[in-house]
């Protein structure tokens, strides 16, 4: 878990620097799939998803992030604040979390 989330802040600095120095758009479209592609892998195993409804609802967070209508930080934050608790209810945990933090921010997941 830690090495993903860590894969993950290095190509987020990777995706930033290529957008400031203004790299090309495909590089950049490349960096933001992969880091979509990390993010789920890394709610979908570290929150013990087992259910099509855990795994829908990760997948419309991923979809959320990749649009830009939640943050990637809000995202892992809410995460990072769930994995303190037992492996069985990280998820549900998680979800009651990232479901008020969006509605915050104007967002219905």
């Amino acid at each position: 878990m830690r090495r993903q989330f860590l894969k993950w802040i290095a190509s987020s600095f990777a995706f930033g620097a290529a957008s400031a120095l203004g790299g090309n758009r495909a590089f950049t479209s490349q960096l933001m799939a992969a880091n979509t592609v990390d993010l789920k892998d890394t709610l979908e195993k570290d929150l013990y998803a087992r259910t099509p409804e855990q795994f829908e609802f990760i997948e419309t967070v991923v979809l959320l992030v990749a649009n830009k209508i939640l943050s990637p930080k809000l995202v892992y934050s809410t995460f990072k604040w769930s994995l303190q608790y037992d492996k069985g209810r990280r998820f549900y945990y998680f979800e009651a979390a990232m479901r008020k933090r969006a509605k915050q921010q104007g967002v219905e997941i």
